[in-house]
């Protein structure tokens, strides 16, 4: 019912009523409801990235919501050691900016959720489009396994000035070995409030495993949600 309420586009719906949902243990929504966090994931789709910080955030309280792109159908993208997108890949891009905003239009019907607590996660390229997200703002966006580099269209960060920003992201990462990719999302955070990017010394992509991206993240959803 909810889903009719919002309405929308066949494709965008489909990307919702796809998506995996994961609540805290035993929670039961009280007055304020549970605070959430959207999962926009990487090319690969909805994979280990997304079981690590589903675990950790709803030990902490935190329910999850993660739309499967993949769900329009058609042919699953490459997904190799390249970078995050190609300039043929901003189609892709834009629609899953347009299945963001859908998300939180859906999201706003949910009763069981705390509507002032609503944040956006991304990953790899679900990070490129969460930080070029310029619809109705989220609580706060974490952005993980990307630079806010590119010398593409889509790189950058335009989210709300006046939300905040946690960008992970590995010291050496091979999708960024290019110079021309290999960023910081850190020099792009303008005047944001209680925003910061960390880079973790050692190589990797996904974030998720590791103690001092998950503390960081614990850390500014606690500092960020409203009560």
């Amino acid at each position: 019912c909810a889903t009719l309420l919002a309405g929308g586009d066949a494709l965008l719906e489909r990307t919702w009523a796809a998506s995996r949902i994961f609540r805290p243990a035993g929670a039961l929504a009280g007055p304020g409801g549970i605070p959430l966090v959207v999962y926009a994931h990487g090319c690969a789709g909805l994979d280990d990235d997304l079981r690590d910080w589903a675990e950790l955030l709803t030990a902490h309280g935190y329910a999850v919501i993660a739309p499967d792109h993949r769900a329009r159908g058609g042919r699953p993208p490459a997904c190799d050691t390249s970078p995050v997108y190609r300039p043929g890949d901003i189609d892709t891009l834009v629609a899953r900016d347009a299945e963001l905003r859908y998300a939180l239009r859906q999201v706003r019907t949910l009763p069981w959720v705390r509507q002032p607590a609503v944040f956006l996660l991304g990953f790899d390229q679900g990070a490129v489009v969460a930080a070029a997200y310029t619809g109705p703002p989220f609580t706060g966006y974490i952005i993980t396994g990307w630079t806010c580099t590119s010398p593409h269209p889509r790189g950058g960060l335009a989210t709300a000035l006046e939300r905040p920003v946690l960008a992970i992201r590995w010291a050496r990462d091979p999708r960024f070995a290019d110079p021309a990719w290999n960023g910081d999302c850190g020099a792009r955070l303008g005047g944001r409030p209680a925003s910061r990017s960390l880079i973790l010394d050692g190589a990797g992509h996904s974030t998720a495993g590791d103690e001092r991206a998950r503390r960081a993240v614990i850390d500014f959803l606690h500092a960020n949600t409203p009560r």
